[in-house]
């Protein structure tokens, strides 16, 4: 029997890395992405884009063996990047205040997504980003249960546009996510994306959410919370994504 196919998702809190180890982080990446990190004007955005680079590149080289320095990337048409040359694993990448999120599969193309919970949701966007049932489905949670709901529904969102390689061009009222069970559907059937879909969503640690989907079969998915000192060897995510 074919072994599933296997997703790592790997966060790294930016308050649990050491100040002295964000030098060795920036030193994984490219030239290109040290200068872009350097434009940032605020001090926290540029380390959430160190972070998260360093990240993907140390889960590409945990899957594969490469040295992390080495990967290149580009871009599909909605913008979503990928290893150049079409060698190496499927990955998404993920920022917000605070976390950083990576998912990487070998066999896979995925999206991801993470938001913190612990600020205002903007409800004001609702009407023109959330199909209807997803509008009706959060405006029947209890008061104390919608900023939650809301973020919920974003993460599974935007993990799911990622996933299909469209961005932001995927229409947000084109689909609606579900959450019993989770799944996505399509109100107007000639904008369906070809399946089968699967959606993962998940808490992390108590302040974070974080949504995962990708096209394809059923995959064991594996979460790991990870500190600067993991990176690059990532030993866990190494042995993960090489046990197959």
């Amino acid at each position: 029997m074919p072994q599933r196919s296997r997703i790592a998702v790997a966060t790294l809190a930016l308050a649990g890395v050491d100040e002295t180890l964000w030098p060795r982080l920036a030193g994984l990446l490219s030239e290109e992405e040290r200068a872009r990190a350097a434009r940032f004007h605020f001090e926290r955005n540029r380390r959430e884009y160190v972070a998260a680079h360093a990240l993907k590149r140390a889960l590409l080289s945990a899957a594969t063996g490469d040295d992390p320095r080495a990967w290149r990337f580009a871009a599909e048409a909605g913008g979503k990047p990928f290893v150049a040359g079409g060698r190496g694993p499927h990955f998404n990448l993920s920022h917000c205040e605070g976390l950083v999120a990576c998912a990487v599969s070998r066999d896979v193309a995925l999206g991801v997504d993470v938001e913190p919970m612990d600020r205002r949701a903007p409800f004001e966007i609702v009407e023109r980003n959330f199909a209807d049932a997803e509008r009706d489905w959060l405006l029947a949670l209890p008061e104390a249960e919608r900023t939650r709901g809301f973020f919920a529904l974003w993460t599974m969102k935007e993990a799911f546009i990622k996933a299909t390689g469209k961005g932001v061009s995927q229409g947000l009222r084109s689909f609606a996510i579900g959450f019993d069970p989770l799944a996505v559907s399509f109100p107007d059937p000639s904008l369906a994306e070809p399946g089968p879909w699967r959606l993962r969503h998940e808490t992390i640690a108590p302040t974070h959410l974080l949504g995962l989907a990708w096209r394809g079969a059923e995959a064991d998915v594996g979460l790991f919370e990870i500190t600067g000192e993991d990176l690059p060897q990532a030993d866990a995510l190494r042995e993960y994504l090489r046990d197959t």
